[in-house]
């Protein structure tokens, strides 16, 4: 083999490994800064039957650690319904100005640490209202089947400033009697 040949042959092999290292970067790029998406969820009153549905509806949210998915999980449903969500009936317990601070998870139980807004509010059932959402939201991601809350770092036993809803243990799907919804 001439010279020439030689070399036309070590750089084309050498830009082929270049294209083949470049690919695995750039999904690998993808796959790390890339987003997914997670079911945030709402509520629907149907007046008929005179219940209230859990409705699921996706976000993005981006990749992460369990603890940083669902802390996105989360931010997406104090934000609330948009427009067309509010349009087909979506509503939410969730009061303005409240904030998640962090999330730490361990074994199966998510550990919320929410500021003191999210207790804003009364009654029962708008209180069981927003427990079920934050519970439903949380639990979607394994391992995780509980729900622990804490307000400004402290464990709380009474949710809400009149103590209506005891919360002292972790919280779970089951603990709550919501009909899921599907499609809005």
């Amino acid at each position: 083999m001439r010279r020439n040949e030689r070399i036309v042959i070590y750089g084309l092999l050498g830009l082929l490994v270049v294209m083949v290292l470049s690919f695995f970067f750039i999904k690998e790029k993808i796959i790390i800064f890339g987003e997914r998406s997670a079911s945030v969820f709402f509520l629907q009153y149907e007046e008929e039957t005179k219940t209230t549905y859990l409705v699921p509806v996706k976000r993005a949210i981006p990749r992460g650690n369990i603890e940083e998915k669902i802390k996105a999980a989360i931010d997406e449903l104090l934000k609330g319904t948009d427009e067309k969500e509010k349009a087909d009936g979506l509503n939410t317990a969730m009061p303005e100005g409240a904030t998640l601070i962090d999330v730490k998870v361990e074994g199966d139980i998510a550990f919320l640490n929410f500021s003191k807004e999210i207790e804003q509010g009364g009654g029962t059932m708008l209180m069981t209202d927003r427990l079920a959402q934050i519970v439903y939201t949380a639990t979607q991601f394994p391992p995780v089947n509980k729900v622990r809350l804490l307000i400004n770092g402290e464990p709380i036993k009474y949710f809400s400033g009149e103590g209506l809803t005891d919360v002292e243990n972790p919280m779970g799907r089951d603990n709550f009697n919501y009909p899921i919804k599907t499609g809005g």
